[in-house]
């Protein structure tokens, strides 16, 4: 028995339709759990979801639209699409994988900037290392701590090996510290904020947004360098005690 011309399209949309609706439950994960708002966009998650879309919901309907011959039996239409759907699950879930690999897990201080620290840059074996509390990574949004400068020569020496070669102190768990024991030196660090908008004007309003949100004058904020591997922010902190209260996209390396 041969299948309808007329039901290639409508297969090919029903498998758009059922790609599109895993796409939007898997962006409801994503974006609101693995990378809150805004660090989809400081961690690269918007860049990431976007090649698993295209790959994933656009290839598998193509896939569908070509191989609904209407001269083919239902047989082997019915073999050929379930083939198609479970190489488009296959790549869903390592996409996903990739994804949550890529996660954002600690926005540390460290020494004159904010950096963002995901679940790749870390040895799992490695955590053991950490201070009892940050021995597991989480899963809901980084965890704001600090980045210990090493005080031993040879351990000098060594990060500055390591950051050469693109591994900064906060991807190593054993200088790992709560930032409460670092707010004296990240306020010390931090710059005023008066300087983040005479080098980028159109940052006023959104700073006003932040100082006004919390109740403090915009003179009293200040920021720091908020680096990723695909973005350069600024971080902005409150009061002596350098609290986080939000973050903007300019680049705060002035």
């Amino acid at each position: 028995m041969q299948f309808p011309r007329s039901k290639r399209a409508q297969l090919a949309l029903l498998h758009l339709f059922a790609s599109a609706a895993t796409a939007v439950a898997a962006a409801l994960v994503i974006f609101a759990v693995w990378y809150p708002p805004p660090y989809a966009a400081i961690a690269g998650g918007f860049s990431l979801f976007l090649i698993l879309i295209s790959v994933d919901v656009v290839l598998g309907p193509v896939l569908t639209a070509v191989v609904a011959d209407p001269a083919k039996p239902r047989r082997s239409l019915r073999r050929d699409i379930a083939v198609i759907v479970a190489v488009q699950l296959a790549g869903l879930a390592y996409g996903i994988h990739v994804i949550a690999e890529s996660r954002p897990v600690h926005l540390a201080f460290e020494v004159d900037r904010m950096r963002v620290v995901t679940a790749a840059d870390i040895d799992m074996e490695t955590l053991d290392e950490a201070p009892p509390g940050l021995r597991e990574l989480p899963w809901t949004g980084p965890t704001l701590i600090a980045a210990a400068k090493p005080t031993n020569p040879d351990d000098v020496l060594r990060s500055i090996e390591l950051a050469l070669g693109g591994f900064d102190i906060s991807m190593f768990p054993r200088h790992w510290r709560p930032y409460d024991s670092q707010r004296d030196a990240a306020w010390n660090a931090a710059r005023p904020v008066a300087d983040l908008i005479a080098r980028y004007p159109d940052a006023a309003p959104e700073v006003e947004r932040l100082a006004a949100r919390i109740g403090q004058p915009a003179s009293q904020l200040r920021f720091l360098p908020l680096i990723s591997r695909h973005a350069s922010w600024a971080t902005i902190v409150s009061g002596s005690d350098a609290q986080v209260v939000g973050h903007l996209p300019w680049d705060g390396f002035l």
